[in-house]
C-alpha cells in the first residue's frame, strides 16, 4: 500500500466518522466535511498517480465519485434522503475509486438494508411499515383509493450506513491486496 493510499485512507476514516456522528445526532451531513473530502480525494488522486484512467489516478477518482453519488440522487430528489449523503457518497468514490467503490457500494447497500430493518424493528414500525407497502401497491393496482394522509416518514440516518459499508469495503480491499 502507497503512502498515497494511507492518507487518503486517513482522511476518508476522519471525514465518515463525522459524518455518522452529525448524521446520528443532528441529522445532517455536512459541507464543510464533504467537500474537502471530495477535494483532497481527487488531489491527491492527481499528484500521485496522474490523470490516470478508470482503474487509477483522478479519471478514476471521478468516475468513482460521480456513480456512487448517482445511486442516491433519485431518492435525494424525492426527499427521502439528504443532500448530504449524496456528497459523502461522492467524496467516498472519490477517495476509493474503481474498482474498490463498486465493493463500498454494495457493502453500503447491505448495512442500509440491515440499518432499515433493525430501525423498523426497534421503533416497533414493522407491520406499519408493510401495510404502507400493501396500501402503495394497492393504489398503482386501482384496488383502492389513496390514502389523504400520507405516512408518517421515518428517519433513518444513512451517514451511518455510509460510514459502516464504506468501512467494510475497505477491510475488504485490505484483505484481498494482503
Amino acid at each position: 500500500m502507497t503512502p498515497g493510499h494511507i492518507a487518503l485512507w486517513t482522511v476518508l476514516g476522519v471525514a465518515l466518522v463525522i459524518s455518522l456522528v452529525t448524521d446520528v445526532l443532528r441529522r445532517q451531513i455536512l459541507d464543510v466535511v464533504t467537500y474537502p473530502l471530495m477535494a483532497v480525494g481527487l488531489g491527491v488522486r492527481l499528484a500521485t498517480e496522474g490523470v490516470g484512467d478508470l482503474r487509477t489516478g483522478l479519471v478514476s477518482g471521478l468516475v468513482s465519485g460521480v456513480g456512487l453519488a448517482l445511486l442516491l440522487v433519485p431518492a435525494a430528489a424525492r426527499g427521502r434522503m439528504g443532500w448530504g449523503d449524496v456528497k459523502l457518497m461522492g467524496g467516498v468514490g472519490a477517495v476509493l475509486g474503481f474498482p474498490a467503490s463498486m465493493a463500498a457500494a454494495a457493502f453500503i447497500s447491505l448495512v442500509g438494508a440491515m440499518q432499515a430493518v433493525i430501525t423498523l424493528l426497534w421503533q416497533g414500525a414493522a407491520w406499519d411499515t408493510v401495510a404502507a407497502v400493501f396500501r402503495r401497491w394497492a393504489v398503482r393496482l386501482h384496488l383502492a383509493r389513496e390514502d389523504a394522509q400520507p405516512a408518517a416518514q421515518r428517519h433513518i440516518p444513512y451517514g451511518v450506513a455510509i460510514a459502516l459499508g464504506t468501512f467494510w469495503a475497505l477491510w475488504w480491499q485490505h484483505e484481498s491486496l494482503g
